[in-house]
């Protein structure tokens, strides 16, 4: 006994029913039959050995030369040199964008910093290089900015008003940011889309291709669990069409035929094959979307129509108000999975001869002085895209809770 009554050696209570509480679970979970116990120590053996090869080639072998010298044709492509100030507008709005979002929806993880740290550190230098890292040091500060100054509005001082401003800004951002970004293209004489490639041509297409899905598949879903029959007979015809086809084909329709089916006034026959291509996107985008957003319709209660009725509003207005926002909530991880395959899917621009991140990748591999650099370059573009998948899924995750928050608050 101490002086103070506490008997000796209290302090390593704690750790030891930690440590006990660590055996228990390697006890019950992985090492609790001999068959779970060899699966186990299989899985850890091949799980360490490829950690370690891995290692050693990034260590030992790994060059990031071909990625430094590439850096521009992997982000923009063939992009005109000179007209990059219509692209920086575009990287500092959309970090702003986001990093507001997650102020006004939530908070920032461990994870998230994590990853973070992980671009900071190991991505973007290799990416940009030591000039292009200053030129992007705005966009980390900018972000920053906002996202403390979107904590602050909407958590503060525990308004529910200035929570639902912040959100309500993190909106009209997003609304504002694509359109703002195909303005910047366009102006003062614009620049050919035949020119936009890299990472950037992704993000345009598989962004323009969820715009323009989005309000469409919100119609085919209504249209699906319609109760005038053409209507839904029309919507699932079309859903289960696009639901069957494989993308390439669309891409290549778009590529061939899709001309042919626009009218010719205002120069719509002789539009440009990148937004052949987002077109073809949407189309195919929409039908999933609208599966999507139909579960999520199914799963509001029979009793929210009643009341939006009992308190007077009519069809449009309960749908507007009270029925699509729950549906849209209910539905938000299916539609943050579908924005994700969609960008996934963004590389598949190559089939119609466009020049997104991946093919960028591969012709940096056929010059002569990178051979051989394949797994390099594959690398990086694998963990660019899983970076970006990572964000999204989070984001995702913060608005499904915050929304679900909300609407349990005010129900």
């Amino acid at each position: 006994m101490t002086a103070l009554g506490l008997p000796v050696g209290s302090s390593d209570r704690p750790r030891a029913a930690a440590v006990e509480e660590a055996r228990r679970w390697l006890r019950t979970r992985l090492f609790n039959s001999p068959g779970n116990s060899v699966l186990t120590v299989v899985l850890l053996t091949g799980l360490g050995w490829i950690t370690w090869t891995f290692a050693s080639w990034l260590a030992l072998e790994a060059n990031f030369d071909v990625i430094r010298a590439n850096r521009r044709l992997l982000l923009v492509g063939r992009f005109p040199l000179g007209e990059e100030w219509r692209i920086w507008p575009v990287f500092y709005g959309l970090a702003i964008a986001v990093m507001w979002t997650w102020g006004a929806f939530g908070r920032v993880t461990l994870a998230a910093l994590v990853a973070f740290a992980v671009f900071g550190i190991l991505v973007l230098p290799v990416l940009a290089g030591a000039s292009g890292t200053l030129e992007t040091v705005p966009a980390f500060v900018l972000a920053a900015g906002a996202y403390f100054a979107a904590r602050r509005w909407a958590h503060g001082r525990g308004r529910i008003e200035g929570r639902d401003r912040a959100r309500l800004i993190a909106g009209a951002m997003w609304a504002v940011l694509l359109p703002g970004s195909i303005v910047l293209l366009l102006i003062d004489g614009g620049v050919d889309p035949a020119l936009w490639g890299g990472l950037y041509l992704n993000l345009i297409v598989a962004s323009a291709a969820l715009i323009g899905a989005l309000p469409f598949g919100i119609l085919l879903a209504l249209g699906r669990t319609s109760s005038f029959r053409a209507l839904r007979v029309g919507s699932t015809v079309y859903i289960e069409l696009m639901r069957g086809l494989p993308l390439p084909v669309m891409l290549t329709l778009a590529w061939l035929a899709l001309r042919h089916f626009l009218p010719s006034w205002g120069g719509l026959a002789d539009v440009d094959l990148v937004y052949r291509v987002t077109i073809a996107f949407g189309l195919f985008t929409a039908a999933f979307i609208a599966e999507a957003l139909r579960g999520g319709l199914s799963a509001v209660p029979r009793g929210q129509r009643e009341a939006a009725s009992a308190l007077g509003l009519n069809g449009l207005q309960s749908l507007a108000l009270v029925v699509l926002p729950q549906a849209v909530r209910n539905s938000l991880p299916a539609l943050a999975g579908e924005f994700i395959g969609l960008f996934m899917m963004s590389t598949m621009v190559a089939v119609v001869g466009l020049t997104d991140i991946l093919q960028a990748a591969r012709a940096t591999t056929e010059q002569p002085e990178y051979f051989g650099r394949q797994k390099e370059v594959l690398l990086f573009v694998g963990l660019i895209f899983w970076m970006t998948a990572f964000g999204l899924s989070r984001l995702s995750s913060r608005l499904e809770r915050a929304l679900a928050g909300t609407g349990s608050r005010r129900a």
